[in-house]
């Protein structure tokens, strides 16, 4: 019996063939580059703070969440402020597709939902490559013996779908009900008052006591959105502001202890540790480079 079942052959508009590096820099405020151009692409992207991009004969600053794209045998370079301690992922890949002009010197703000495929690539390059800690000079992907089935895949996946997800974003209707507005609003309102309280302290109950929900509907919807608790959060934030001050060379360590309202140097040292795995003078010695 003939079936009647037919193939649909899938239409590819965003193919990366090839990823050729994958930085996450911490660079310290002073940081210059001299610039480069090769013939593959650059996606550049801000995760705190802000950076000075060169691209041909502009020169524009990038500000956190914001991306730009440069396309392949474009002279460009990256550099800090002098003033603010950034840190920047970079990556670069070969890719041929049509779509991709949509992205030439294109300058983006990456949507909020949009930058978890971005963690995803930075994870799975450390689970499969050795990640050179603020080398800007690094010219190759050197594999992990142990590297994860499918890890070097998944980067590809997750770079495609960021960037199909750019392509769609302003087009794509947004459907969400309104229980699920509801629960971002909530989040959202939780994540400003925790970063506004980076150089403060805030408890659960303080929060609870603003935004006008029970503690356990908030804890829930918040580990649910950000797979962490509040208080988790708040020492990740402090901890990731803590290390762009100690590249600023303004302050000690007891200094920044105190800032950022740790009871003592030698507690925050143990949250750092804890959230970065080295000690706060470790970590100033491995960027100061």
């Amino acid at each position: 019996m003939k079936s009647s079942y037919h193939t649909q052959k899938i239409d590819c508009i965003i193919n990366v063939s090839a990823i050729v590096t994958i930085h996450y820099f911490e660079f310290d405020r002073n940081f210059h580059s001299h610039g480069e151009k090769h013939d593959f692409w650059e996606m550049v992207y801000v995760d705190k703070g802000e950076a000075v991009i060169k691209a041909k004969s502009r020169e524009f600053t990038l500000r956190q969440g914001e991306a730009v794209f440069h396309r392949p045998n474009e002279f460009h370079a990256v550099s800090a402020n002098g003033k603010v301690a950034p840190n920047v992922f970079i990556i670069t890949f070969v890719c041929t597709s049509k779509a991709m002009h949509f992205f030439k010197g294109r300058q983006l703000s990456i949507p909020t939902p949009l930058r978890s495929y971005i963690t995803n690539i930075i994870s799975e390059a450390e689970d499969c490559f050795h990640l050179a800690r603020n080398n800007p000079y690094l010219t190759e992907l050197v594999p992990k013996d142990d590297a994860p089935a499918g890890g070097e895949q998944l980067i590809k996946l997750n770079l495609e779908m960021l960037l199909i997800a750019l392509l769609r974003f302003d087009i794509s209707a947004k459907k969400t009900t309104i229980d699920h507005e509801i629960h971002d609003n909530l989040v959202r309102g939780v994540v400003e008052l925790l970063h506004a309280s980076v150089y403060g302290k805030i408890t659960v109950e303080d929060i609870c006591r603003k935004l006008s929900f029970s503690r356990s509907y908030i804890s829930a919807k918040f580990k649910e959105c950000c797979s962490m608790t509040m208080n988790e959060y708040i020492n990740k934030i402090k901890i990731e502001e803590a290390k762009t001050l100690i590249r600023e060379e303004k302050h000690s360590i007891s200094e920044i202890s105190a800032m950022l309202c740790y009871d003592n140097p030698h507690y925050f040292s143990k949250v750092f540790k804890r959230v970065t795995n080295m000690s706060p003078k470790e970590y100033k010695e491995s960027v100061m480079i």
